[in-house]
């Protein structure tokens, strides 16, 4: 075949011998230097081609862009972060499952309608199998220039046989799964090797159908994952809006001072000239002892009582220091406000005392000839366990004190109760000296001992499942000593959700044990008479539910700690917290999880890529402006019409009917004996080329299906056949009018019978 080569530009081919074959006649009409002269290039159109790669491009990426932006966009819009932590799944069958249902743990939580976000997500699912045929549009402008190339270079080896160029025009019209069994099943079938580009038009078709399956596989796997649940959200308040849950002292104002001075004051001093200190959750109006009283007695009782208030205890069981080994239990001031609605962190006070059982080792003593029961923690701490306070001032534990008391209690300097706190003067406003009483000790932790006659009021010698701690006195009541000490601390704690979730406690000063242990110190008189009610009550309720001495002294101990909040109350204020969040438990979104989600959006972009590049490749390496043309007739349509100048004309299998037409006139048919005026190529006679078969026999080779340049500039499809180029449309016109006559074509067959 003789070629005129001009760069990549494809001369007009005229009908020469190709190969192993040579022209021995060719009709008058098809002489080369008339065709030549007569024949135009083939036209041209660049604006047209860049059209067809843009619209294979635009057509499905601008679907998938915009949606996946959208999707993105909502998401990341209504974003919202819970707070609290998900929990992990150990158990593989439970994990599978939740994978299979919920798409994983990790997903995003979005404060958007679930059924929205997996509508949208689905557009283009449900698009994209319908999409092929665009793409293939762009895989079309390569097949195009692989059969050009071939057919301007001659190398017949290259070019589809009619039922494969059938295939091909199949595969390119991107019909999703049929083309790729027909051509699967072709070459398995007749074990006939593909020539490119039918492969490389599978693979693309098959990566395109096989990402439109899957695809929407995804999407419905991401549908079925995202649902809705409820969270929580925690949302930051306003620095001014802070609520007042904490406690710290109330200073008053300038002309009712309440303890400007912090929990209390220098007021005189003891009969060894001892300076000693005054609490301020303590006052007089008269200066006498008798007439001592709570500060705040109104908010003692509502917090004791259960009264309208909202003051409250918490409490806390953790090692409250570094050093400690054991956990301890503390009662610290908190708010009856505070709710699951709202987190905070708040400082505020708390009490923790430990006391054992120490009966025996105080020495108790109980005898009918002297009728009292006599006690010696120490040379320095005895008393009678019916007294209120140790009477070791004077030492001998049989005279003076105040006697009457059920319950008692006595601080002491240090742990081992070796010494009382020392007795000082109560001086009246003139500086009139009065009775002396027990001071207090400014010490933290604080130490005492605290004893109870009656509790727990039975009528028994067996006490306490008879605890040795705890046993009769003369008159058939349970007796018993506790030694104990107490700590203040100042406490930081977080609440969230409703619940306590952080605790930090550092020890306060040492002022704080007298301050909280004044009401005590003082209970015998008449104004302090809560604090001697509070020590009874904490006998009872210990006595009660106990069934050892050590638990008694353990549910004591907790009492006293209440009781000691409890009754200085009435000088605390609230303190505003230090930091809170609002939390709202009650917002239902939509949990999307992130493996769908991202698998799906990653398989959107590889298609998009996919269909980039192919545009990418079809611009810069088919020559769109010369390639466009051909690629438009890469179709059932574009053959017709390209032979039969009728656009209108759809026959499916004119190519497969071309090839067993061509057959049938290798046989003796006369199925191309019919050449309309004009035409100027006709079958080849050929005889053997040198070197090839003997003289007299046909060579033996499969019609091919190639490209040749027209007069007109357009291209026409031509059939290599005997080692010549034979035009195939006296057989396709001869095949459409012979099925015309049948009737199976109507209006369009009666056309072309006025054509013949």
């Amino acid at each position: 075949m003789a070629t005129n080569m001009d760069g990549d530009k494809i001369d007009p081919i005229t009908e020469k011998p190709i190969v192993s074959a040579t022209v021995t006649s060719v009709n008058a009409d098809s002489d080369p230097s008339a065709l030549e002269s007569d024949t135009a290039k083939p036209s041209r159109d660049l604006k047209q081609a860049i059209y067809a790669i843009v619209g294979g491009v635009a057509l499905p990426c601008i679907p998938i862009i915009v949606v996946s932006a959208v999707l993105l966009y909502v998401i990341f819009k209504h974003r919202i972060v819970p707070r609290e932590a998900k929990a992990t799944t150990d158990n593989v069958t439970a994990l599978i499952k939740e994978i299979r249902h919920q798409g994983g743990n990790a997903a995003y939580y979005v404060e958007y309608n679930p059924s929205t976000i997996t509508t949208i997500a689905s557009w283009t699912g449900r698009v994209i199998p319908y999409l092929s045929s665009s793409i293939m549009a762009l895989v079309a402008f390569f097949a195009a220039r692989h059969i050009v190339i071939k057919s301007k270079h001659g190398d017949h080896t290259q070019l589809p046989t009619p039922e494969q160029l059938t295939l091909l025009i199949s595969l390119l019209g991107g019909s999703g799964f049929g083309p790729l069994k027909e051509t699967a099943l072709y070459r398995w079938g007749r074990k006939e090797k593909l020539v490119a580009p039918l492969p490389a038009a599978f693979a693309a078709l098959g990566v395109i159908t096989l990402l439109g399956l899957i695809i929407p596989i995804v999407d419905t796997w991401f549908g079925v994952a995202t649902q809705p649940v409820t969270i929580t959200q925690l949302y930051n308040t306003s620095t001014k809006a802070y609520h007042s849950y904490g406690r710290n002292l109330d200073p008053g104002t300038t002309d009712a001072a309440i303890c400007p001075d912090g929990p209390g004051y220098q007021a005189g001093s003891g009969s060894s000239g001892q300076s000693w200190w005054w609490p301020c959750n303590l006052f007089t109006t008269i200066p006498h002892p008798a007439n001592i009283f709570l500060q705040g007695a109104v908010a003692v009782a509502d917090l004791q009582l259960y009264g309208t208030t909202n003051d409250m205890l918490s409490n806390y069981t953790g090692l409250l220091s570094s050093d400690s080994t054991q956990n301890q239990t503390m009662f610290f001031y908190a708010d009856s406000r505070s709710s699951k609605t709202l987190d905070f962190k708040a400082q505020t006070l708390g009490i923790s005392t430990q006391c054992i059982i120490a009966t025996t080792s105080c020495g108790y003593i109980d005898t009918n000839e002297t009728d009292y029961q006599a006690f010696k923690c120490s040379d320095g701490f005895g008393g009678d366990v019916s007294y209120c306070y140790p009477n070791v001032w004077p030492a001998n534990a049989s005279e003076s004190g105040l006697g009457g008391c059920t319950t008692g209690i006595g601080y002491a300097t240090d742990a081992q109760l070796s010494s009382a706190a020392p007795m000082v003067n109560f001086t009246d406003a003139d500086g009139l000296s009065e009775t002396e009483i027990q001071g207090f000790l400014q010490q933290n932790p604080t130490y005492f001992a605290t004893w109870g006659i009656g509790f727990p009021a039975l009528d028994s010698r067996l006490f306490l499942n008879g605890d040795a701690q705890v046993f009769p006195n003369s008159s058939s009541q349970a007796t018993w000593i506790l030694n104990c000490s107490s700590t203040v601390y100042d406490v930081t704690y977080t609440y969230v959700n409703g619940a306590l979730h952080s605790f930090n406690a550092t020890v306060a000063e040492p002022v704080w044990g007298a301050f909280f242990s004044a009401p005590f110190t003082w209970s015998w008189l008449g104004g302090l008479m809560p604090a001697k009610l509070s020590l009874e009550n904490a006998a009872y309720f210990a006595g009660s539910k106990a069934s050892t001495g050590a638990e008694m002294a353990t549910l004591w101990a907790q009492e006293y700690s209440k009781a000691a909040l409890q009754l200085s109350v009435g000088v605390f204020q609230p303190l505003t917290n230090d930091i809170e969040q609002i939390r709202n438990s009650t917002i239902t979104v939509a949990r999307i999880p992130l493996v769908p989600l991202y698998l799906l959006l990653g398989f959107k972009f590889i298609y998009v890529i996919v269909v980039i590049l192919l545009a990418i490749g079809a611009y810069c390496f088919t020559h769109p402006a010369e390639t466009e043309v051909v690629k438009a007739q890469l179709s059932v349509q574009g053959l017709a019409a390209a032979h039969f100048d009728q656009p209108d004309l759809v026959r499916k299998n004119v190519v497969q009917e071309v090839q067993s037409r061509l057959e049938l006139a290798k046989n003796g048919g006369s199925s191309t004996s019919e050449t309309p005026a004009g035409q100027p190529l006709k079958r080849a006679a050929t005889e053997p080329a040198m070197g090839s078969a003997p003289a007299g026999e046909a060579t033996e080779e499969p019609a091919k299906v190639g490209l040749m340049p027209t007069r007109a500039g357009t291209w026409k499809f031509v059939l290599l056949a005997d080692g010549a180029w034979q035009s195939v449309k006296p057989i396709v016109q001869t095949l459409v009018l012979n099925e015309a006559k049948d009737g199976k074509f109507g209006a369009v067959g009666d056309a072309y019978a006025a054509w013949k």
